[in-house]
């Protein structure tokens, strides 16, 4: 276990006192549900912004597919020497 945590904010101890007594629940219980609460909206959020850009990415990924082709695909033999050195 890691060493117990300490609020050293007045204003942010005084906080939690209300929420444990508003939800008639321990201070730990008060800090535990305030922090599970935030820590699964931070989660969708992340996993929100992600999804977004996968999306962007697909749709970025349409648009280069949707290009014409200008000639045959380069090989590395077109770019290269034979000491692997640019052309």
């Amino acid at each position: 276990m890691k060493a117990p945590i300490q609020i050293r904010r007045e204003d942010v101890a005084a906080d939690i006192r209300a929420l444990a007594e508003l939800m008639k629940v321990s201070i730990t219980e008060a800090v535990s549900a305030a922090v599970t609460e935030k820590l699964e909206e931070e989660r969708q959020k992340a996993a929100a912004e992600k999804a977004e850009r996968w999306k962007r990415v697909d749709e970025l990924i349409a648009e280069l597919q949707k290009l014409p082709r200008v000639g045959p695909m380069l090989t590395d033999d077109d770019l290269y020497d034979e000491y692997g050195l640019p052309k």
